[in-house]
């Protein structure tokens, strides 16, 4: 990287204009929670119920923050600091912004993380990385406010017990789906013994605490994040 690109990738102007986006993040964040406390409220939802939704998905959210910390380090030798904590702010698959920089940088004649990689790249960089996210906001704003009429419908023309099993089925497609996307390559042979482990320790830990403990509720709220962690932990201790 150059050092006219290095001072405009770390310049306060550009310090600025990602704390915007990190800022309406955490502002949505707080709307949204402040939102569902006041429905669950409404719906007369026990305090105990959402209060463990709570600790659970917050346990959850632990393994799942700790793999961004490696794409941070690559995004910040590529793009500086400001746009990786704006992008990382903003995504859920950090993994993907490097392979739209990547993309970008070649569509110029450029090489990310080389002497090539110029303004005109890191410019098209960050159009690439703004239009990469724009189908996924643009579905959530179009569709989100209407789902509950799409639920509405279904409930009044089928049978609420195959609604049930259809949205619970759909729900284990879509982690299946990610699951083996993360397993199964589709651009190599190659099999990923450590993946493989991951998940195959994370799935015994969440089978163990499931009939092991099958009426201690507080440590069935933790389990997916406890069965995240230590499967991490197991794949890192034997394929170090």
């Amino acid at each position: 990287m150059s050092s006219e690109l290095e001072q405009i990738v770390n310049s306060p102007g550009l310090w600025l204009a990602s704390a915007l986006m990190v800022i309406a993040v955490a502002a949505m964040a707080v709307i949204f929670f402040n939102t569902g406390l006041k429905e669950a409220k409404r719906i007369q939802i026990p305090k105990e119920r959402y209060g463990a939704g709570i600790r659970s998905a917050a346990i959850s959210a632990i393994g799942p923050s700790i793999s961004p910390v490696i794409i941070l380090l690559s995004m910040v030798a590529l793009v500086g600091a400001p746009t990786t904590w704006m992008r990382l702010s903003d995504v859920g698959a950090g993994r993907t912004e490097i392979a739209v920089i990547s993309m970008a940088a070649n569509a110029v004649g450029a090489e990310a993380g080389t002497a090539s990689f110029g303004i005109e790249a890191f410019t098209s960089s960050l159009w690439a990385m703004a239009l990469n996210n724009f189908g996924w906001l643009f579905v959530v704003l179009a569709l989100t406010h209407r789902m509950d009429k799409g639920v509405e419908l279904l409930y009044s023309k089928f049978d609420s017990k195959w609604i049930k099993m259809l949205l619970a089925g759909s729900t284990l497609g879509l982690f299946g789906y990610l699951l083996t996307s993360q397993l199964i390559s589709r651009t190599s042979s190659n099999v990923n013994y450590q993946k493989i482990v991951a998940v195959l320790a994370a799935a015994v830990v969440t089978l163990i605490i499931t009939k092991a403990f099958p009426n201690n509720k507080r440590l069935k709220e933790v389990s997916l994040g406890i069965s995240m962690i230590v499967g991490m932990a197991v794949a890192q201790i034997l394929f170090k």
